[in-house]
C-alpha cells in the first residue's frame, strides 16, 4: 500500500466524521459558484440593475469566502484534535513529522477537491432553478437561459483550492509545536469541578435582558445607534450565559433534591454540568451564528413581504398631482384629462377628486416651527378627499382651530407644535389653535406638513395666500397596475406639476429588498449549516470519551435503554439549547423590526423559524442515530 493509498483510506474510513464538514463546504462552493454564474451571465448584462447586482454579489462572495475560510480552519483544527491519538500512534510507530504533515495536507486536499468538484456539479444542476428564482425575485418578466461560465468555474476552483491548502498549512504549523506525548494524549485531560461566578452570571443575564429591552422599545431612528449597543451587550452576554449562568443553573438543580434524585436526573445533570463547561464557548458561538442566521433571514423576508404595506404607509394616496399658482391651473386640468384617459384605456378602475389648496408658511417663537411650509386644505374639501380614498374623516373644527398633519413615520422625532401658530398669507397673519395629527395625503411634496382648517378660515387663506391645487385618485388593487401607474406618473411630472404615487415607492422598495433578500438568504443558510456542523464536530470529537463513560455506566448495571435515554436527553439539550436561545435573540430582533414596519412580521418570522427548526431537527436525528450506533457497538464489544 502506497502512502497516497494510506491517506485515501484514512479519509474513506472517516467518512461519517467528515460528512457534515464536507456538506457544509460543498454548500459554500455551490452558493459561491451560482452567484459567480450570475455575474458572468450574458443576458443579465443587458439590464439596468446589473451594476447593483454585481456590487451585491461581489459583497456576498467576499462574505461567503471569508466565512468559509474561518469555518474550514476551525473544522480542520477540530478534526485533527479528535484524531490526535491516531497521530500519536503513527508517531510512535516511526512516521516522521514530514510524513505526518504530508498526510494531513493530502487528507485536507482530498476533501477540499471533492467538495469543490461536488459543489460545482451540484451547482451546475441547480443553476437553472437558481436563475429562475433570480428572475422571479427581481421581476425581470423572463426566465434567464441555462448558462455555465468557465470564468465562474475557474474562479471557484482557484479560490477554494487556495483556501483549503492555506488552512492545511496553518493547521500543520499548529500541530508542529506539539510534543509526541501531547499528541498521543489527544483531547484527554483531567476534569476539574466546574466553577462559576454568581456576579458574572447576574451581569450576563442583565446584559442580555437590557439588550432585549433596547430592541423591544426601539424604532426606526433609535435603532440606528441602539444596534451597536445591543451587539456590544448580546455577544459577551451570551458568552457568559453559557460559561457562567448555565453552570450556576445546573448547580442549583443539583441542590434541589426532589429534582436531582428523580430517576436518571442524577446522571444526566451531573454529566451535563461538565459538558456545558467544556462546550460553553462553542455553544455561545453556535448561538450567535444561529441568531445571525435567524435575524437576517427573518428581517430580509419580512421586508421583502412588506413592500405593499410600507408603500401605503409612506404614500397615503394611490396617485396624486399637485401644482401651485393660479397660472398653472389650466395645465393641471389638461394633465388630469390625459391621466384619466390613460387610466380608462388601460382599464384601470379609479375614483378621483380635484380640490383647491393654499401654500403658506408658519410663524412661531419656536425655531423648529418658524418659517415651516405647509399646504392648507379646507375642512369640507379634505373630508371629500378622505371619502374618495376610503380614509377616516375628521371631526368638525371651530373657526379658530386647525389640525397640523405631519409625516406619520417621523412624527415621534418632529418637535411637538406649539398650542398656537400664526400663518402668513400674502397679506396679514392668521393665528390658529393647533391640534396635532398624522398626514394622510401626498401633498407634502411642496410643503413639509399639511394643515386642515375650517371652511371659513380656508376662504381667508384663499383670498390672500398662494393658491395651489391637489388631485387625488383612488385605485382599487393598485398593486396590480404598478407599471401603468408609474407610466402615468412619469408622463404627468414636469417643472410645474408634481406627481406622486405608491407605485413608484413600491417598485423601488421591492427592487432593493429583492436584491438584499436574494443576496442575504443563502448566506444566512450557510451560517446556520455551519453552526450545525460545528456542533457535529464537537460531538464527534468527544465521542470516545463519552463511550468510555457510558461503558462504565453499563458495567455498574444500567441497561441499554437507560443509556440511550441519558445520551438522547444530553444530546438534545446541547443541540437545542443554543437553538432556542438564538430564537429568543431573534424574536426581540423581529420585535424591533415590527416597531419600524406597518405590516406584521409574525407570519414571515414563523415561516423562517419553522424552516430552520426542521433542518435542525433532521440534523439532530442524524447525529443522535450516529451517536447511539457508536454506543451500541461499544456495549456489544463490552458484553463480549
Amino acid at each position: 500500500m502506497t502512502f497516497r493509498q494510506f491517506t485515501f483510506n484514512n479519509v474513506k474510513r472517516n467518512t461519517r466524521a467528515y460528512l457534515s464538514y464536507f456538506l457544509s463546504c460543498m454548500f459554500a462552493v455551490i452558493v459561491f459558484f451560482m452567484y459567480a454564474v450570475v455575474i458572468f451571465h450574458p443576458e443579465i448584462a443587458t439590464y439596468d440593475f446589473i451594476d447593483a447586482v454585481k456590487t451585491g454579489i461581489v459583497a456576498s462572495e467576499v462574505i461567503i469566502y471569508l466565512f468559509s475560510f474561518l469555518f474550514v480552519l476551525y473544522s480542520t483544527s477540530a478534526f485533527i484534535k479528535s484524531r490526535k491519538k491516531e497521530y500519536g500512534i503513527l508517531t510512535t510507530l516511526g512516521i516522521s513529522k514530514f510524513q505526518l504533515n504530508r498526510m494531513l495536507i493530502l487528507e485536507n486536499t482530498i476533501i477540499g477537491l471533492t467538495s469543490i468538484v461536488a459543489g460545482i456539479l451540484v451547482g451546475a444542476l441547480f443553476t437553472k432553478l437558481f436563475l429562475m428564482i433570480f428572475s422571479v425575485i427581481l421581476g425581470t418578466g423572463e426566465v434567464f437561459s441555462f448558462y455555465l461560465s468557465w470564468k465562474a468555474i475557474a474562479i471557484t476552483v482557484i479560490l477554494f483550492f487556495f483556501m483549503f491548502e492555506i488552512n492545511s498549512l496553518l493547521v500543520v504549523l499548529t500541530l508542529r509545536t506539539k510534543s509526541i506525548m501531547e499528541v498521543f494524549r489527544g483531547a484527554q485531560a483531567p476534569r476539574k469541578k466546574p466553577r462559576f461566578s454568581w456576579i458574572i452570571s447576574v451581569l450576563a443575564l442583565a446584559a442580555v435582558t437590557y439588550s432585549y429591552y433596547l430592541a423591544y422599545t426601539s424604532d426606526l431612528i433609535s435603532m440606528m445607534y441602539r444596534m451597536f449597543i445591543i451587539l456590544a451587550l448580546i455577544i459577551p452576554g451570551t458568552y457568559f450565559l453559557f460559561t457562567q449562568f448555565s453552570i450556576a443553573l445546573t448547580s442549583f438543580l443539583q441542590r434541589r433534591k426532589n429534582i436531582f434524585y428523580k430517576r436518571l436526573n442524577l446522571l444526566i445533570i451531573s454529566d451535563l454540568t461538565y459538558k456545558l463547561k467544556d462546550n460553553a464557548k462553542l455553544l455561545s458561538m453556535v448561538t450567535i451564528l444561529s441568531a445571525v442566521a435567524f435575524t437576517s433571514s427573518g428581517v430580509l423576508y419580512g421586508l421583502f413581504q412588506a413592500a405593499e404595506e410600507e408603500s401605503e404607509r409612506f404614500v397615503p394616496h394611490d396617485y396624486s398631482l399637485l401644482t401651485e399658482g393660479e397660472e398653472n391651473k389650466a395645465e393641471l386640468d389638461e394633465t388630469i384629462k390625459e391621466v384619466e384617459s390613460f387610466f380608462h384605456e388601460s382599464e384601470i378602475p379609479f375614483q378621483s377628486l380635484a380640490i383647491p389648496a393654499v401654500k403658506t408658511s408658519s410663524v412661531s417663537n419656536k425655531s423648529e416651527w418658524d418659517n415651516v411650509e405647509v399646504i392648507v386644505f379646507g375642512f369640507s374639501d379634505y373630508n371629500k378627499m378622505m371619502d374618495v380614498n376610503q380614509q377616516k374623516k375628521l371631526e368638525a373644527l371651530q373657526h379658530n382651530e386647525a389640525i397640523l398633519l405631519t409625516e406619520a413615520v417621523f412624527s415621534p422625532y418632529i418637535p411637538p407644535p406649539p398650542k398656537k401658530l400664526r400663518f402668513i398669507p400674502e397679506k396679514g397673519q392668521i393665528e390658529l389653535k393647533i391640534k396635532p395629527g398624522k398626514n394622510t395625503t401626498n401633498a407634502t411634496t411642496l410643503g413639509g406638513s399639511a394643515l386642515v382648517v375650517s371652511d371659513a378660515t380656508f376662504d381667508k387663506f384663499q383670498k390672500h395666500g398662494e393658491k395651489a391645487f391637489y388631485y387625488t385618485a383612488n385605485i382599487p388593487n393598485w398593486v396590480h397596475y404598478v407599471e401603468k401607474i408609474e407610466q402615468a406618473e412619469v408622463a404627468a411630472s414636469n417643472d410645474t406639476i408634481h406627481a406622486g404615487s405608491r407605485a413608484d415607492l413600491y417598485t423601488s422598495f421591492n427592487e432593493s429588498m429583492s436584491y438584499l433578500f436574494f443576496f442575504g438568504i443563502f448566506i444566512s443558510v450557510l451560517f446556520f449549516l455551519a453552526a450545525g456542523s460545528i456542533l457535529y464536530f464537537r460531538m464527534y470529537q468527544g465521542i470516545d470519551k463519552d463511550i468510555a463513560h457510558y461503558y462504565s455506566l453499563y458495567r455498574i448495571g444500567l441497561t441499554n435503554k437507560e443509556m440511550k435515554k441519558i445520551a438522547t436527553r444530553q444530546i438534545a439539550f446541547l443541540f437545542f439549547l443554543p437553538f432556542f436561545v438564538a430564537v429568543i435573540h431573534a424574536a426581540f430582533a423581529y420585535k424591533a423590526l415590527q416597531n419600524m414596519l406597518a405590516s406584521s412580521v409574525l407570519i414571515p418570522s414563523m415561516y423562517i423559524i419553522s424552516f430552520y427548526f426542521i433542518v435542525h431537527f433532521i440534523n439532530f436525528i442524524f447525529i443522535r442515530n450516529f451517536y447511539l450506533s457508536r454506543l451500541k457497538k461499544a456495549a456489544r464489544s463490552s458484553a463480549l
